[in-house]
C-alpha cells in the first residue's frame, strides 16, 4: 500500500459495469463539463515562484452531503449480520459515479465565489485538482497568510484541509504545530502523478517496474503506460516506447499476437530504461519571478518522429 495515501481503504462504485449488453451507469448518467484543473497547467504553474503549498480536502466527495430523500438510495450496500442482510445507503456522493468530480468541482467554484476577488479565492477555485491543492506562491508572507486563509475558507463550507507541506522550513514547523503536515513518514509527495521533495526540491517520476517478458502488442503498451509524464520530462526515452508501439501496429500485428524476436529485444532493452527513470530527478522551480528571462526553443524532426525542447534562461541558469 501507499505509505502516502491518506484514505487507506476507500470503498469504490464500479459504475461502469455492463450487465444484460446495456449501457453502464456512467455512461447512462451525465458527467457535467469538465471542472478539474488542466493538470498541465497547473504542473507548469508547479514550477514557477519560491515557494509551494499543498494538501488535500478529507473525504472530499464525502463531505457533500444529497438533499433529496430521492436521491439517498440511489447507492446501497449490503452487510451480513447472522442471518440477515442490512441494507445501507450513501448520502453523500461516491467514489466512482462519473458526476461526482463534476459536483465536487461544481461546489468548490460556487463557494469560492462568496469570497473577495484576492489570492485565496482564485486558490479555492483555480488551483486544486479534484480534492488536491498544488499552488506556488512569490512571497513567503503571502504563503503564510494564505495556508491560514484557505484553510479557514474552506473549512467555512464544511471541507477540512489535511495533509499540508511546503518547501519553507518555518511554515513546515506551524503545519506540524497544527497537526496539518504530511504524517506519511516519507521524504517525498505524490503532486499530479510526479513525485516532488519538499526538502531538495526536485521533482521525478515514481520508480517503475517494466516487464522485460512482456510479448504481445497488449502487454508492451500497458507496460509502457505506466509512465505517466505529461511535462514530458523524460520525452527523450518514453519517445522510443510510443514509436515501438506504432511499428507493432503497422505491422499489422493484434492485441494479443507475439512479437517478432526483433521487437521483443528492442522492448527487453527499452523496458530497463523505463524502470530506471525514476533515478533521474528535474528541479522543480524553472522561473524566477523576479529576473528577467528568455526563452530559447530548439525544434528537430527525423523519421521516425519530431519534437522540441523549451529553455528558460535566467541569470546565466537554464532551466528545461
Amino acid at each position: 500500500m501507499d505509505p502516502t495515501t491518506t484514505t487507506k481503504i476507500r470503498p469504490v462504485f464500479n459504475c461502469s459495469l455492463k450487465t444484460g449488453g446495456g449501457l453502464s451507469l456512467n455512461e447512462a448518467a451525465y458527467s457535467g463539463v469538465n471542472l478539474t484543473g488542466d493538470i498541465l497547467k497547473l504542473l507548469l504553474a508547479f514550477r514557477t515562484n519560491h515557494y509551494i503549498l499543498l494538501a488535500d480536502i478529507r473525504h472530499a466527495f464525502l463531505t457533500i452531503h444529497l438533499k433529496s430523500e430521492a436521491d439517498k438510495n440511489r447507492f446501497c450496500f449490503f452487510l451480513r449480520e447472522g442471518s440477515f442482510l442490512r441494507c445501507f445507503r450513501y448520502t453523500t456522493l461516491s467514489f466512482g459515479f462519473t458526476s461526482s468530480p463534476f459536483i465536487l468541482g461544481c461546489i468548490l467554484k460556487l463557494h469560492a465565489a462568496k469570497y473577495p476577488l484576492d489570492a485565496c479565492r482564485q486558490m479555492m477555485a483555480e488551483k486544486f485538482y479534484v480534492d488536491n491543492l498544488v499552488a506556488s506562491v512569490a512571497d513567503r508572507n503571502d504563503l503564510f497568510s494564505l495556508y491560514s486563509l484557505v484553510r479557514e475558507c474552506l473549512q467555512e463550507g464544511g471541507f477540512i484541509i489535511q495533509s499540508c507541506n511546503t518547501n519553507c522550513e518555518t511554515l513546515r514547523a506551524r503545519m506540524e504545530k497544527d497537526s496539518m503536515l504530511s504524517t506519511h513518514g516519507e521524504q517525498w509527495e505524490k503532486v499530479l502523478g510526479y513525485r516532488y521533495s519538499p526538502l531538495t526540491e526536485e521533482l521525478f517520476v515514481p520508480h517503475t517496474e517494466c516487464d522485460a517478458n512482456a510479448s504481445s502488442k497488449r502487454s508492451i503498451l500497458s507496460e509502457t503506460a505506466k509512465v505517466f509524464d505529461p511535462l514530458s520530462l523524460y520525452l527523450p526515452v518514453t519517445i522510443r516506447s510510443r514509436i515501438l508501439i506504432r511499428a507493432m501496429w503497422k505491422g499489422g500485428m493484434g492485441w494479443d499476437d507475439i512479437a517478432s524476436p526483433a521487437i521483443q529485444s528492442v522492448w527487453r532493452e527499452l523496458a530497463g530504461e523505463l524502470s530506471r527513470l525514476g533515478d533521474l530527478h528535474f528541479d522543480r522551480r524553472t522561473i524566477v519571478p523576479e529576473l528577467p528571462g528568455e526563452m530559447h526553443i530548439f525544434c528537430d524532426a527525423s523519421k521516425d518522429a519530431y519534437g522540441m525542447a523549451v529553455y528558460i534562461v535566467q541569470g546565466g541558469s537554464q532551466r528545461p
